[in-house]
């Protein structure tokens, strides 16, 4: 079973994400499913691991143009590492063979509506880049060399569950900001600086899901 992207370009974006969210959670999984001739590949930066773990659900999403609609209806989740490997064959070119085994994880059992999305606030890149900074030095800060797995878990949920300030009302998780930095959905601040006027991004709102829309894709949590 494979995966016929339009584009060589988005091949190569979408294996640099693919290793971007790797290395982020080498253990993690990708979900890819397919609409007509639209590949929407979703990860979880963050999503709580049971019952009081107060870590926010992140979801990192993208899509793509296949060639055609041969896969119309696809709905996998993939291990990274094995599609990390798939990447890694240079003769796939734009081929995209699907790993066949699927796993099982809890965040992919909560699906965001696909429509009806509605302009709902703004934020900026420099409040998502400052976010982001913060949270990281304040987890290094936080968990010395030999701390505890649990208590470095326990510290990385506090820190991007905490919402974000510089926006007109809307709480929106660190996590979301830890996301966009990491999987570069955002510019640097050195090239986003060299733009004429700072950068703004919509964030969008429905049924209980909030968005925010980047130039590298969308991400999104259950709002509060």
């Amino acid at each position: 079973m494979e995966l016929e992207i339009a584009d060589p370009l988005a091949m190569k974006d979408l294996a640099a994400f693919t290793s971007l969210a790797h290395r982020l959670d080498p253990d993690g999984a990708m979900r890819l499913h397919v609409s007509s001739t639209v590949l929407v590949v979703t990860i979880a930066p963050l999503y709580p691991h049971g019952i009081g773990d107060s870590t926010p659900l992140v979801l990192a999403m993208r899509m793509l143009r296949l060639n055609g609609p041969e896969m119309d209806g696809l709905d996998e989740v993939v291990p990274l590492a094995n599609l990390k490997d798939r990447f890694a064959r240079e003769e796939n070119a734009t081929r995209l063979p699907v790993p066949p085994n699927s796993v099982l994880v809890s965040w992919t059992g909560i699906a965001p509506p696909k429509g009806q999305w509605a302009a709902h606030d703004r934020i900026a890149g420099d409040v998502l880049r400052s976010t982001a900074a913060a949270g990281v030095a304040e987890i290094s800060d936080g968990a010395p060399e030999g701390a505890g797995s649990h208590a470095v878990k326990a510290l990385r949920s506090r820190v991007w569950s905490k919402p974000m300030t510089g926006l007109g009302g809307t709480e929106l998780p660190g996590g979301l900001a830890f996301a966009a930095s990491a999987l570069r959905f955002i510019p640097e601040a050195d090239t986003a600086s060299a733009g004429k006027t700072a950068e703004e991004y919509e964030v969008l709102a429905t049924s209980g899901w909030l968005r925010i829309s980047t130039p590298g894709g969308h991400l999104l949590t259950r709002g509060r």
